[in-house]
């Protein structure tokens, strides 16, 4: 069974600090017919300098400038095409591989040919064995985008290995030629959603998402933005689902996303004020008002990404 040729592409902005676990558990495992690359969004921190005399293996792509998740991820995969990957795994920086996951997803890429993405388990890594991924859920009708089985023991039956509707951004697999047809990452998200849009245009498509438990990632969960319910996670999470909604909802699905997203803004509010995150409050107001403005504006033939 010929194991397909492999990059790894992690996207760094100044995050020194977080490199050196990412890139030692990734290179333990790193074999003939992986590539590793760090796709760096002009960091400020002396991490390019760091990796070439830390980690002289990998191949450090410099973009200049900050171009956020989906086009940083998407020069890291470009270079990684040109050295002729035939499967891409992109991973956080904030994200550690644990013994024989690598193995374990390019392995199964290899049995099933007909698997377009894959995702690991994620666990909390401050809590191995608790799940922070154990599958996507995507509801759009609904306007419910969720982790399957987070903050749950994992192995209790929650997270079924098999297909799923969406794989995380944080740790995901994909063949290199399905990244080609959809057109990678839309970079008209800011920030979030990049994920699960690229599933839902795989699925459309006809690619099958798989989650695959066997291969296993730990998670230092929302490192690179503050943490928890920053203001701006909360603002960007809300901006990102509703630019979701607007790409892919069908005209009779609007009336129950709607009340699926008041539901789920409501109980954001309710949760805030009793933590007293005021500033993380007013960021959600500010993103529902910003929300008329946030649509993607763009043709969409098919799943691919049109200008």
């Amino acid at each position: 069974m010929a194991l397909p040729r492999t990059a790894i592409v992690i996207l760094n902005w100044n995050g020194k600090e977080l490199l050196d676990g990412c890139l030692s558990s990734v290179m333990a495992q790193a074999r003939d017919g992986v590539e590793v690359i760090v796709a760096d969004n002009g960091s400020s921190d002396g991490s390019v300098a760091w990796l070439r005399e830390r980690w002289g293996e990998v191949l450090v792509v410099e973009i200049g400038e900050n171009l956020r998740f989906a086009a940083g991820n998407n020069a890291g995969a470009r270079r990684a095409l040109e050295g002729g990957a035939e499967l891409l795994f992109f991973l956080n920086n904030d994200a550690e591989l644990t013994p024989g996951a690598l193995s374990a997803l390019r392995e199964a890429f290899a049995a099933d040919e007909g698997m377009g993405i894959a995702a690991p388990r994620i666990d909390y890594a401050d809590r191995p064995g608790r799940l922070w991924y154990g599958g996507g859920i995507a509801r759009p009708g609904w306007a419910w985008f969720a982790h399957r089985a987070i903050r749950r023991q994992a192995g209790q039956g929650h997270d079924a290995a098999g297909p799923t509707d969406w794989a995380t951004g944080c740790a995901l697999a994909i063949r290199a030629k399905l990244w080609q047809r959809l057109g990678g990452l839309d970079d008209r998200f800011y920030i979030y959603a990049e994920d699960v849009d690229l599933s839902l245009r795989a699925r459309a498509e006809g690619a099958r998402v798989v989650y695959l438990p066997q291969a296993r990632v730990l998670h230092h969960v929302s490192a690179t933005v503050g943490g928890g319910r920053s203001a701006f996670k909360v603002y960007h999470q809300r901006r990102s689902r509703w630019q979701l909604l607007r790409r892919h909802l069908r005209p009779w699905q609007w009336p129950t996303a709607l009340l699926g997203l008041f539901a789920y803004d409501l109980v954001l509010v309710v949760f805030l004020l009793l933590r007293l995150k005021m500033h993380a409050l007013g960021a959600l107001l500010l993103a529902i008002m910003d929300a008329p403005r946030s649509g993607l504006h763009y043709e969409v033939k098919g799943s691919r990404v049109l200008a």
